[in-house]
């Protein structure tokens, strides 16, 4: 967003001032108090996106939030040291679901006709919500008393005993950011519509009336919260809503028409129909000819999160039936309210936000969030759009200026979005003096161009990303204090000049610039991808594995360069541009350049950062040790080699010996039999895990792993640019010597063409997979999936 855009931030800072966290402030046995500043990291998160809004910081938005709101087996915040098996990372399916959103969007739009940006739009309307907040009273009382009246669940509270808003804050958090979580399904009817359209229609006139539905094999299978064991996460509900008990609260539909028929006070004909509905909607979809993403999201939103408070069973089951239903509702209603209950045979008026305030509100910002959403679309791409906004919120008025930067919108475009927010819903209970839109153009202003920068990483707990990003900015801070020291002893002034102006920047972690905190998260959130791409991962201090305590020189100088590279993305993504001068107000600075322009004194800072990796997480209790997967290849290796199982030799050696492309494709390899095992409902998992494990696989089984295994390999050769080798060249002295054609390979064929010989091979490795996995120098073992 523009300058125009300010009222916005204020409002940000208002928010935050008045939030306190739960986990920021929990007092231990002990009398301490924690330590942690998520708040903090949130906030940070938040000020860079609005200074610069890409796709990049609005994942930060997202990843920031759904790592503070993680379900794991313990709790986030902090972990009994003497407990050996402390948690290090876990999966985080919530983001995996915002993953393959983005993807999804990014990657269509050429083939679809309308759809614009659903991913940094979300964060836009996480945002405007709790700017909302922050200034109306009018709609914090409502929430505050729609949350009191619910004797059954246990709040949010400050550690006064006050109201938190931390309430709000997840809600809304879960609400907004997921709102548009299902919107791929809603893509591939808008493919196979403009497919019909392009191609079918083109045919013959006659083919008007073809139209295309998307079909569930089975919906109700999806519709379906996975039941773990003890399958009693639903009782307390049951007992305290005794209308509940004739429905299947395993089942997403029955739990949202029950929710709605508590806060909209539904009669029980009317609840009835609401059940029948909902649960034939997708036939509805079909013979309609559309799609609601919103119905889809919902589910998705109350399957992931079902399952997750099932498997962990020590916590509050009631967190699920009454924020995250409230949630889940929310979305669900943010197209589904106006489409089907306001019209026939349901007849709702205007919704009220004390019926269901989150509800409201992600309708209100669903509708006005209009500015800097990218088109995707073909016909949308050629469209006049929304570049910016102007906001005015307090508890008269919510007053919006759109500003575009050429052309007009079509004609009536406010006074159509007001009258459609008017037509859904009760403006008038939180804003005294309605709701103003309009729109004003300026000619002058370039549009923004949104940055596609994208990083990925693997999880890694919060509460280490926070430690690790702290002693990144202390560690920082201590090295360019001793450069100052050394330099005023040798007597440069000119580095002395420069150092200090340096060190007038240093400041401690929560006092850093927001670009700058996140710059040190960013670091502490690559740790563990760097590590991955040395076939090594991060562990508990307890952890048997043997410690890795410092890399080779290969080592440093390779994770030295992902180093940049990841640092230029960061930048690039938060706004930056190159300058020959460095200038943080300005966002300059002259290292956004290839790793082979940098000067040596920055090619050694980013080493050096290298270097220190273990002891960085040594500070924090962590250490390094191998991969397990990367054990495995290795023991692959070996048993490629010498066809032997010797459990006393791990192949490490020999391995290393290997070309980096060679050691490079066996890593791929490896790592590729996880996915493979898994399309056959198996899973690699560590040799403690108390599931019987698999001792062999069935010929079938071996047969479509072999043949998997194949295509892989296959994949990643031609990737590498190999070709194929005729059989009869194999003598040939220049093939022989193998210091030419070497890219060259007779395998590089179908596996219905490949040699018998080496099938057998293929098959004989997973034949002895199961063996090889149990080997103690790789602790792990086969399983059938959960």
């Amino acid at each position: 967003m523009s300058d125009k855009s300010s009222h916005i931030n204020k409002y940000i800072d208002r928010f935050f001032e008045d939030l306190i966290l739960y986990d920021d402030n929990i007092v231990f046995k002990d009398g301490t108090k924690s330590n942690h500043d998520y708040k903090g990291l949130l906030k940070a998160a938040i000020e860079v996106f609005l200074n610069h809004q890409s796709s990049f910081t609005a994942y930060e938005v997202y990843q920031t939030f759904f790592m503070m709101y993680q379900i794991t087996p313990e709790d986030k915040s902090e972990v009994d040291e003497n407990n050996p098996n402390i948690l290090i990372s876990e999966p985080n399916t919530l983001l995996d679901l915002v993953d393959i959103m983005r993807e999804y969007e990014k990657n269509t739009g050429s083939l679809i006709n309308r759809q614009r940006d659903h991913f940094i739009h979300s964060v836009n309307v996480f945002i405007l919500g709790l700017s909302v907040y922050a200034q109306n009273k009018y709609y914090r009382d409502i929430f505050k008393r729609y949350i009191l009246k619910n004797k059954h669940y246990t709040k949010y509270y400050r550690i006064d005993g006050e109201f938190s808003h931390e309430e709000f804050l997840y809600r809304w958090g879960v609400a907004a950011l997921f709102h548009d979580i299902g919107y791929p399904i809603e893509i591939i009817g808008k493919q196979l519509d403009k497919f019909i359209d392009d191609g079918i229609k083109n045919i013959s006139p006659s083919y008007d009336d073809v139209r295309i539905s998307l079909d569930f094999r089975d919906f109700d299978e999806f519709n379906t919260i996975v039941k773990k064991y003890p399958y009693d996460y639903a009782d307390n509900y049951r007992e305290r809503y005794s209308d509940s008990k004739v429905l299947d609260l395993f089942k997403p539909t029955d739990i949202m028409a029950h929710k709605l028929k508590i806060d909209f006070d539904i009669d029980t004909d009317t609840f009835k129909e609401l059940i029948r509905h909902l649960n034939g909607f997708v036939r509805i979809m079909g013979e309609q000819g559309f799609i609601d993403h919103g119905f889809f999201s919902a589910i998705l939103v109350m399957n992931s999160y079902g399952k997750l408070i099932q498997k962990y069973g020590d916590k509050d089951k009631d967190f699920f039936f009454y924020p995250i239903v409230d949630s889940a509702t929310a979305i669900l209603l943010h197209n589904y309210y106006s489409n089907v209950l306001q019209k026939k045979p349901f007849g709702f008026g205007k919704l009220r936000p004390k019926q269901s305030p989150i509800s409201y509100l992600l309708i209100l910002c669903d509708e006005l969030q209009e500015w800097n959403r990218q088109p995707y679309g073909v016909l949308d791409v050629q469209k006049n759009h929304v570049n910016d906004m102007d906001v005015v919120i307090d508890d008269e008025y919510i007053k919006v200026i759109y500003i575009l930067n050429n052309g007009p919108m079509g004609f009536g475009f406010s006074k159509k979005k007001d009258e459609v927010i008017d037509s859904i819903l009760e403006i008038q209970d939180i804003f005294q003096g309605k709701l103003s839109i309009r729109t004003k153009i300026e000619l002058d202003n370039i549009i923004r161009g949104i940055s596609i920068a994208e990083i990925q990483t693997p999880n890694i707990l919060l509460r280490n990303i926070e430690k690790l990003a702290r002693q990144i900015n202390s560690d920082y801070n201590d090295e360019m204090r001793q450069k100052l020291d050394e330099a005023i002893k040798n007597g440069n002034q000119e580095e002395i000049d420069n150092l200090k102006e340096k060190c007038s920047y240093l400041c401690e972690f929560e006092d850093l610039r927001s670009d700058y905190k996140l710059s040190n998260i960013r670091q502490a959130k690559s740790i563990p991808k760097k590590l991955s791409i040395i076939g090594c991962e991060i562990a508990h201090k307890n952890d048997k594995r043997a410690e890795i305590t410092e890399f080779d020189k290969h080592e440093i100088e390779d994770l030295a360069i992902f180093e940049h590279y990841d640092w230029c993305r960061e930048r690039e993504g938060t706004g930056w541009t190159y300058g020959d001068v460095k200038n943080p107000e300005k966002l300059k600075t002259p290292y956004l350049v290839d790793w082979e322009e940098l000067g040596e004194d920055i090619k050694n800072f980013n080493r050096n950062s290298t270097k220190n990796i273990p002891n960085l997480l040594n500070s924090i209790g962590l250490k390094i040790v191998r991969n397990k997967i990367r054990l495995l290849t290795f023991k692959m290796h070996q048993f490629y080699e010498s066809g032997s199982l010797d459990d006393n030799c791990d192949g490490e050696e020999s391995f290393k010996k290997l070309p980096k492309h060679v050691q490079y494709s066996n890593y791929r390899q490896a790592d590729y039999l996880v996915k493979i095992l898994k399309e056959k409902g198996f899973e690699l998992v560590s040799a403690d895990d108390s599931r019987d494990k698999i001792i062999r696989f069935d010929d079938d089984d071996i047969e479509y792993f072999a043949k998997r295994e194949h295509e892989g390999w296959l994949k990643l050769k031609l990737n590498f640019g190999y070709g194929y080798l005729q059989l009869d060249d194999i003598e040939k002295p220049e093939i022989k010597d193998r210091t030419i054609n070497l890219a060259n390979n007779p395998n590089l064929v179908s596996w219905e063409h490949l040699d018998e010989n080496i099938k057998k091979a293929n098959k004989n490795t997973f034949i002895n997979l199961p063996e090889m996995c149990e080997d103690s120098n790789v602790g792990l073992k086969i399983v059938k999936s959960e």
